[in-house]
């Protein structure tokens, strides 16, 4: 697991650019739908917004996996905030019972998913969370 979420700032625009065209030749993807707004990114894995379905479901898409693939994890933005909610949350008590000397981003304890998993259960019931845990574990 990666570090902390990037997001697009202002230039909302642009950062759709980056996961709606091909990387090599710059055409457009047809496997991208048009309803697709990429709303951050983990590790370059964007987070996508469906603006096609009801209530704007988010889900993650692996880059480099030679076609976009989403896990949708959150019925609606709202719960995707709080999925990142929980999400930092973990990262940060995690971070803070880590020694100096172990990898940053390498191999997460158990803890870290059941301190996830916990967090997701009690705060965010309308997450997926197996799914979001799924993703993570790749």
């Amino acid at each position: 697991m990666a570090g902390p979420l990037d997001t697009p700032g202002r230039d909302l625009t642009h950062y759709q650019s980056c996961h709606r065209r091909h990387g090599h030749d710059g055409h457009r993807l047809d496997e991208w739908p048009d309803e697709w707004v990429v709303i951050a990114d983990h590790s370059a894995d964007p987070f996508i917004a469906d603006t096609a379905t009801a209530g704007t479901r988010v889900g993650i898409a692996i880059h480099g996996a030679g076609s976009w693939k989403p896990y949708w994890v959150a019925p609606t933005p709202a719960d995707f905030v709080t999925l990142l909610t929980c999400f930092t949350e973990a990262y940060v008590v995690e971070r803070a019972n880590r020694s100096d000397d172990e990898d940053d981003y390498e191999i997460w304890p158990p803890a870290y998913h059941e301190r996830l998993a916990a967090l997701l259960r009690d705060h965010a019931p309308g997450v997926d969370a197996a799914t979001f845990l799924d993703y993570l574990r790749q």
